[in-house]
């Protein structure tokens, strides 16, 4: 008699489990974040490791350097930061390290992310430096660079370029207006060091 109340309690026991474990639904694996991973390289294709990487979420905070998302990561020792957590939206970073740096190249993801992925991208620094420009006479001049105008500059002002890649470069500066029985036209020519800033002063 025991022996039976026993068989049948354990099966009233087995069929309360089963019957709970058909009636609790499975639960539900949470989204995969939205992530975006930059791998970063030289103009050789060699990964960067240490390049610091800021990102935003505007063109005008990336100009500005304000707003920044989260902290500065990074890149580990195969080149790499890893954004997580972020929202579908095109996003822009800064990467920089000593004077090599994304200026001149790719900025922006340029399309939203998509949600719930990791979105890969490889990203090719340059090396940069600066030049200044100096007008030390009271006229106005027309500044060319590499033989395109860049700028019109009032007399005693200054104007700084940054990030300009590295290398030769032929400025000519023309006169517009102000005394002068042969206007001035010069050509200077510099080479831009990296992160160095080069100086032209005019005119001479």
């Amino acid at each position: 008699m025991k022996k039976t109340l026993f068989l049948l309690l354990v099966s009233i026991g087995l069929f309360f489990i089963n019957s709970c474990s058909k009636d609790d639904p499975k639960p539900t694996p949470a989204p995969a974040p939205t992530r975006l991973e930059l791998s970063i390289k030289d103009n050789l294709g060699n990964s960067v490791s240490g390049a610091s990487v800021k990102l935003y979420s505007s063109q005008t905070d990336w100009n500005a350097g304000t707003n920044q998302i989260g902290t500065t990561l990074v890149s580990d020792a195969s080149g790499k930061v890893t954004f997580t957590d972020l929202s579908n939206i095109s996003y822009f970073w800064l990467v920089e390290k000593d004077c090599q740096n994304n200026v001149r190249g790719a900025v922006t993801t340029v399309s939203p992310l998509t949600a719930n992925v990791t979105t890969s991208l490889n990203i090719i620094l340059s090396t940069t430096g600066t030049l200044k420009l100096v007008n030390t006479s009271s006229n106005p001049y027309r500044v060319y660079i590499n033989g395109t105008a860049a700028v019109e500059m009032n007399g005693g002002t200054n104007e700084m370029a940054y990030y300009v890649p590295t290398g030769a470069y032929s400025i000519r500066i023309l006169q517009l207006s102000g005394y002068a029985v042969y206007p001035t036209d010069q050509t200077y020519n510099v080479n831009v060091g990296c992160g160095q800033t080069s100086t032209v002063t005019f005119p001479q």
